[in-house]
């Protein structure tokens, strides 16, 4: 869908689409007309290609208005605003759930929108549309424990070694189709089950390393932890339980939290995360720019790790003052005896400069998506220049 409300713009965007091979193209003057095609006939959008500067309702508010669908599109913002304007507005989208695949001055073109497009399929794995499920499909899904771990490779930047990978929790319905945490999350923090589904995907995915050959057994596995998780004494000691009994080295094993964990009960977080590093676990600070850790916190806690928020990344060749920023996290991280991984790496560019910087690890479409345990022993073994660390 292409929303703009200047003639020559939405024409030049829907052929460059139909070049590209898109045969339904939906194109509106205004959001109203937009929201209300995307609520009726064109639920099944997946790209919406929009101004900020439109008639009656602006680019804001229609972006907001669709992070509030059930069916949410992604979105590539059009705009001639400074960079500054735009970083804030892909800010605001991705606060409410919709995927951004980044924002492009007029006029559109086809070189930029075609990788864009390659992206997006590449993504369907992970952004599908809303699946359409009951309440009680999603709570007998849950229920029936139709959870999988997938592996998001971690890759080396100085030599292109894969060092290791990020769990991530997919949902495996009837007839193979396969949903990411936006489908079925929310419903599992609802009925209070966060700690059990955790328990159960490290389980799972210690019980798929060991499966994996020799030459992978060095490979990283990082997990997500929950505020709530890292908060609770007992879920953490249920955790060290589990993994004592899969007879794993700690060394292999990172535990990821996110900045707000640390503000929500300080005494707790301390205490669970000297614990984890006691025992020889890796602790890593996830979607680091997008809390408010302070330099103090991260000299006083024993991270081992910081990961980059693809915000910072996305953009970064072109963005001035994301390079001032990423460089200099990555200056104090070193200095800090800290491992750097950026997230969401998806061009050579991007990776390049990454590089240039110090970072130690990327991982993005630009390597490859989460994988299930077959395909990520598969990818490491058909890329020779991704062999394992």
């Amino acid at each position: 869908m292409v929303v703009d409300d200047e003639p020559t713009q939405r024409m030049a965007a829907s052929l460059i689409c139909r070049s590209l091979g898109i045969q339904t193209i939906f194109d509106h003057e205004n959001a109203r007309d937009a929201l209300t095609d995307l609520e009726g006939e064109a639920k099944a959008v997946d790209l919406v290609i929009c101004d900020l500067d439109l008639p009656e309702m602006d680019g804001m508010e229609f972006i907001r208005r669709i992070g509030q669908m059930s069916a949410k599109p992604a979105i590539l913002i059009v705009s001639g605003h400074p960079a500054s304007v735009l970083d804030s507005v892909e800010t605001m989208a991705r606060a409410y759930g919709l995927t951004v695949m980044g924002s492009v001055g007029k006029p559109l073109t086809k070189a930029v929108l075609e990788p864009v497009l390659d992206q997006l399929d590449a993504l369907e794995i992970t952004i599908p549309n809303h699946p359409g499920m009951s309440a009680a499909e999603l709570d007998g899904y849950i229920d029936g424990g139709r959870f999988e771990p997938f592996f998001q490779p971690q890759v080396q930047l100085s030599d292109g070694r894969v060092q290791g990978a990020e769990v991530l929790a997919r949902l495996i319905a009837p007839g193979g189709a396969v949903y990411g945490p936006d489908v079925f999350l929310s419903r599992i923090e609802e009925r209070d089950m966060a700690a059990d589904f955790t328990l159960g995907i490290i389980e799972q995915a210690l019980e798929m390393a060991h499966q994996w050959p020799e030459h992978m057994q060095s490979v990283t596995l990082s997990f997500n932890l929950s505020p709530a998780m890292i908060d609770d004494l007992s879920i953490m000691g249920a955790i060290l339980e589990r993994i004592d009994l899969a007879d794993t080295a700690p060394e292999r094993l990172i535990f990821e939290v996110l900045e707000t964990a640390m503000a929500q009960n300080p005494k707790v977080f301390m205490e669970n995360a000297a614990r984890l590093r006691l025992r020889g676990f890796g602790l890593a600070l996830d979607d680091y720019g997008q809390g408010h850790s302070t330099l103090d916190q991260l000299r006083r806690l024993p991270f081992s790790e910081l990961k980059i928020d693809r915000a910072f990344v996305t953009g970064l060749s072109t963005d001035a003052s994301k390079r001032a920023i990423v460089s200099n996290t990555i200056a104090m991280s070193r200095d800090l005896n800290l491992k750097v991984v950026a997230e969401g790496v998806e061009t050579e560019a991007e990776a390049a400069m990454l590089n240039e910087f110090g970072c130690d690890l990327a991982q993005g479409f630009l390597y490859a998506d989460a994988l299930n345990a077959d395909e990520f022993a598969e990818f490491v073994g058909r890329c020779p220049e991704f062999e394992t660390a």
